[in-house]
């Protein structure tokens, strides 16, 4: 993992700041862009043209203006030089995708298989035209251009690059690149002057010029096409030894032991020989108290490919043959614990570490703490609520439904990562929990949609706000006692003032300690944002038109996972964060309400001070001060 803060601390003061900009949006471990990569969006319109079918398809023309918001969005974050290289095969999708959703109903409403007509197969070759476009090498350099220009623009205050570096990052990966490799040599390459494969130790003394030029170049390389074996380690007592196609399936209990060049022979021992002839990778029991690494072993073959995401196309391949035999007969799905990848017949990446055969943590004594402190502070209220009354049925499913939703995420689940299928079950299971809430507070389910979504623009600057400061505080500095200092009072559990005043007095501080120089004119930005209610309008403003697009996209996914229609993993991700929001919102304000009382639905429409107190033209930081003086005069008034 490449991590910006440490390219930092060897620049000189003839560096320009551009060049650590540069450098630093290579990271991708800021969050990432609501805004989908174009490569992404034509996969997702070609799905939708190949499969989607039903009433929340074609027809329904919410689907259509959400799939043209998703491209205008795409489009406009392209960078100049990106833009000027597909110009040709960007100008016939979007008028090919035009001349479909603007078409006759009759067109629109053919099922998949029966969709001949022009404007179907127009867009289908134009979305292909424009991934291969997207994929060639002078795409990718101009991708790469682009990412050069925005750094060395100094008049952007906002996060122009992302967008940029994301859609560079697919279209490596689309190559069949290994495109976190990549952006970690183009760090070496420019921050250091590198080679890509130079041990990385210390600066070379290249000229900056020569350094982009490599990048240029290295960015542009095609990806190595050379035969790829994937072998994977499985935990299951499925002792079997099977051959079909390009997969194999082994007892790893005979055959590990069975690889040294003196035992017996089997097909494809060289390979299994070269993988554990220096341990520490499918490792097998030699006495009754022990436990293997692993139990059986399958071989996929990929052929003559790229290496580049060859344990995912193995898996695939593995787990449809697992799915379909458990659907048909029963039984108990193994767990991958380890895998090794071949490279024209030589060792490649490797898992060295075991999975463990079970997950979570068995004495996690911090974990119990935290639920014990939470107990603590919401426990009794909770208690005294349900003293009075049980909690309503629709209240009860929207929790139910939301405590679904969080548990892929949860610390139960801390030690698996969760799956897309995970992921994608949020969106429908945070549709559910505002339906139930609205149905508890009598209001229609759109009319709470809208209203939740009214709060969007708010909450989404106040944690961007917080985003900053979290990352001035990220890292290691040689100011080590103002970031102590800053550290301490942002994570105090009983803080000395509110935390929009301490952005407000010390946000000069916390910008002397950024090391994040992509970030850094928005960071500024945001924290102006606080005391300059022009610039937060601003901002507000973009987080508006930001959660429209947010709004129609995140309905399109919901119908399509509901309905069975195309939905594009990267697609699922973008909106995942916008669905919590309005699902959390939802919950937290009809349990305040059952809590306190209170009438739901007047619950629901009500606005914090502070967001009330912003619209009619007070800054964040003028009213907080107001209220810690009012709070002060009451309380010395008492006294």
């Amino acid at each position: 993992m490449m991590i910006d803060y440490n390219v930092s601390d060897h620049w000189s003061a003839a560096d320009p700041d551009w060049l650590k900009s540069l450098v630093s949006s290579l990271d991708r471990h800021h969050g990432v862009s609501t805004v989908v990569p174009l490569t992404v969006l034509a996969d997702e319109v070609l799905q939708w043209v190949e499969v989607a079918s039903g009433v929340d398809a074609w027809k329904n023309s919410a689907n259509r203006r959400s799939l043209q918001l998703d491209l205008d969005e795409s489009v406009d974050a392209l960078g100049v030089s990106l833009r000027a290289r597909i110009a040709a095969p960007l100008a016939r999708f979007q008028a090919a995708f035009s001349q479909l959703t603007g078409g006759p109903s009759a067109v629109l409403k053919q099922p998949p298989g029966t969709r001949t007509d022009v404007s179907w197969t127009n867009v289908t070759d134009t979305a292909k035209d424009l991934r291969e476009a997207l994929k060639t090498d002078e795409a990718v350099r101009a991708g790469w251009d682009d990412l050069v220009a925005t750094a060395k623009d100094r008049t952007l205050a906002g996060r122009e690059y992302r967008p940029i570096a994301e859609l560079l990052f697919d279209q490596l990966h689309r190559r069949g690149l290994n495109a976190e490799r990549i952006f970690r040599d183009l760090v070496s390459i420019v921050a250091f002057g590198r080679a890509p494969h130079d041990i990385p130790i210390g600066q070379k003394d290249v000229p900056l010029p020569e350094r982009i030029a490599n990048a240029r170049t290295h960015i542009g390389t095609p990806a190595q096409v050379e035969p790829v074996v994937v072998w994977l380690g499985y935990q299951g007592k499925a002792f079997m030894h099977l051959s079909a196609g390009r997969v194999s399936f082994i007892d790893a209990h005979w055959a590990v032991p069975n690889a040294r060049p003196e035992r017996q022979d089997f097909e494809h021992k060289a390979e299994l020989w070269e993988l554990v002839q220096h341990g520490g990778i499918f490792e097998v029991a030699k006495m009754a108290d022990e436990e293997s690494d692993v139990d059986f072993l399958v071989r996929v073959d990929l052929g003559t490919t790229t290496a580049a995401g060859a344990l995912e196309r193995a898996v695939d391949v593995v787990s449809t043959i697992l799915n379909v035999s458990i659907h048909n007969s029963g039984g108990i799905r193994p767990h991958l614990a380890q895998y090794g990848i071949l490279r024209s017949g030589k060792t490649g990446p490797l898992s060295l570490l075991v999975s463990q055969r079970e997950t979570g943590f068995p004495d996690d004594h911090y974990g119990a703490s935290i639920t014990a402190d939470a107990i603590k502070k919401h426990g009794p209220r909770i208690a005294s609520a349900l003293a009075r009354e049980e909690l309503p049925r629709f209240l009860a499913a929207a929790l139910e439904a939301q405590t679904a939703a969080d548990h892929p995420f949860s610390r139960a689940m801390a030690m698996r990562k969760p799956s897309e299928a995970d992921i994608s079950s949020v969106i429908p299971l945070a549709d559910r929990v505002v339906q139930h809430v609205a149905a508890h507070a009598a209001l229609a389910p759109n009319d709470l949609f809208d209203l939740l979504g009214e709060r969007w623009p708010h909450t989404r600057w106040l944690t961007d706000v917080q985003r900053a400061v979290g990352m001035c505080l990220l890292g290691v500095t040689h100011q080590s006692e103002l970031r102590s200092e800053l550290a301490r009072e942002w994570l105090a559990d009983k803080p000395s003032r509110p935390w929009i005043l301490f952005v407000a007095d010390r946000w000069g501080d916390l910008l002397s300690l950024c090391r994040i120089e992509s970030e850094r004119a928005w960071i500024k930005r945001m924290f102006s944002s606080v005391s300059d209610l022009a610039e937060y309008r601003a901002l507000v403003a973009n987080y508006t038109s930001e959660g429209a697009v947010l709004k129609d996209r995140r309905s399109r996914v919901r119908n399509a996972l509901v309905h069975g229609n195309p939905a594009g993993f990267a697609i699922v991700a973008s909106v995942r964060e916008y669905a919590e929001f309005l699902s959390r919102s939802a919950l937290n304000r009809g349990l305040e309400s059952y809590v306190q009382g209170t009438a739901p639905a007047a619950a629901l429409a009500q606005r914090s001070d502070e967001f009330t107190a912003m619209q009619q033209g007070q800054d964040a930081a003028s009213f907080w001060r107001a209220r810690l003086t009012a709070s002060a005069s009451t309380g010395t008034d008492s006294s």
